[in-house]
């Protein structure tokens, strides 16, 4: 890709008549964003990761079934 600005010489004309061009062609790029992540996706992202995979451990099973009960 060419960076350089090109400005073609100026045609000079007696008195008042002095004109100049400036030419110029222009790029446009259209950059394209990924959507966010739907929650199901993110759900779905954080189970196939195997972080809270330590919850299944039998250690982190330190409640039983009356607990919360309030009795």
């Amino acid at each position: 890709m060419d960076n350089v600005l090109h400005f073609p010489p100026s045609v000079m004309l007696k008195g008042d008549d002095l004109q100049t061009e400036t030419s110029y062609n222009r790029k446009s790029a259209t950059i394209e964003y990924p959507a966010d992540a739907t929650t199901e996706d993110q759900m779905n992202i954080v189970e196939a990761s195997g972080t809270l995979d330590f919850w299944n451990h039998p250690e982190e099973d330190v409640y039983g079934e009356t607990d919360g009960d309030g009795a």
